[in-house]
């Protein structure tokens, strides 16, 4: 057969390819941008000699065809002081390994926070107060309300956290309301600076363990799953807290990540915002001597929704612990970071494995194995 099956027209096909790759360009300069600004934070990283990086990291490379730049390896290489060639450049991930694994015109609508409900039903997520979607009001039984209903629900709120649905990436346009704070703020102004698309919940209350941290912000594990050969594997997880009363737990809002061993412990160092690397909390915690509460839950959790999503092979999850100690979904993100700078080689052992099977036998689109 000389036509293509199951795919849209030419021009659609033309205008998608124009779009994506535009797109994920714009992701590729911002990583760039942030390997630099890191790099000056950190004196310029690990800046192994030019010798070490044409030996151990441009040959691992040259076998898909890629020449990746050293600043990549100066930056996700200055906590182990020695060269990794199995690291993930930041611009060849969002160029390359990206659209490779993920449906990037899906990423999007499918992490559309208003439908987290109806994605993942069977886990715990902070009550829903109203939300907006195209510009329709729900109350959080999913009943189209209208906007004086949605309104007066929320005037009668105490308290509430609201976000965009779909673009709130690192924190950005999250706000939370306190009436005895707030006590000035009219809703009809907070809803019209929103305009559509977002949702209002209720502020998770986290465990003791993650309060007792920064009591704060919500203290969330970020996990980092993906799918290879039918398997769900869990790339990476690490502990997002914010500090110095901040609300939010982003390490450009001024938080910080440390990496979680496999047994839900925390490792004995932290990255800060300035890409320092610390052994205490600013409010005192010591990393090493603190335990994630009911951790295998959360991967569990993990790998059980990742099934259901599909479009997106490489995923980010963001989870809390409540009191009663149930994972929590907060948010998942089909556009993730990687972890790399504070947890290593993004796909770990399974990297040349990966890359063989995106850039040696691309011209056999991979199959989507069915995962038991």
């Amino acid at each position: 057969m000389h036509c293509s099956i199951n795919q849209g027209g030419r021009w659609e096909r033309f205008c998608k390819s124009i779009y994506q790759r535009v797109d994920l360009y714009a992701e590729a300069r911002k990583a760039r941008k942030s390997c630099a600004r890191q790099l000056n934070n950190i004196d310029g990283g690990y800046r192994g000699s030019n010798y070490e990086f044409r030996t151990q990291v441009l040959p691992f490379w040259s076998q898909y065809g890629i020449k990746p730049n050293k600043m990549w390896y100066d930056q996700y290489c200055f906590k182990d002081d020695k060269y990794d060639p199995r690291y993930i450049p930041g611009d060849i991930y969002w160029r390359k390994i990206y659209p490779a694994l993920n449906k990037v015109s899906f990423r999007h609508a499918y992490t559309d926070k208003c439908f987290y409900d109806r994605l993942f039903p069977y886990l715990k997520q902070p009550r829903t107060i109203i939300k907006n979607s195209n510009g329709c009001f729900y109350d959080g039984l999913g009943n189209i309300i209208s906007n004086c209903q949605a309104k007066s629900i929320l005037e009668s709120e105490e308290r509430f956290v609201i976000k965009p649905a779909i673009y709130s990436g690192e924190g950005v346009n999250i706000f939370f309301y306190d009436r005895e704070d707030n006590h000035d703020l009219e809703m009809d102004y907070l809803m019209d600076s929103y305009n559509t698309d977002y949702i209002v919940q209720e502020i998770a209350e986290q465990h003791s363990v993650l309060a007792n941290i920064h009591s704060k912000s919500l203290n969330t594990i970020r996990v980092i799953s993906f799918v290879f050969q039918g398997k769900v594997h869990i790339s990476s997880s690490i502990l997002r807290m914010g500090a110095e009363g901040s609300r939010l737990d982003n390490v450009s809002a001024g938080g910080l990540a440390c990496p979680i061993r496999p047994d839900g412990r925390l490792e004995e160092i932290a990255l800060n915002r300035y890409s320092q690397w610390i052994t205490n909390h600013p409010g005192g915690a010591v990393f090493s001597e603190i335990i994630i509460p009911s951790y295998h839950r959360v991967l569990e959790a993990v790998q059980r929704a990742h099934k259901d999503i599909p479009h997106f092979r490489l995923i980010g999850w963001d989870f809390s612990v409540d009191t009663s100690g149930e994972p929590v979904l907060i948010e998942y993100n089909g556009a993730p970071g990687l972890n790399q700078v504070t947890c290593g080689p993004l796909f770990g052992e399974h990297t040349e494995a990966i890359l063989d099977s995106i850039f040696v036998n691309r011209t056999k689109p991979a199959t989507y194995v069915a995962v038991n």
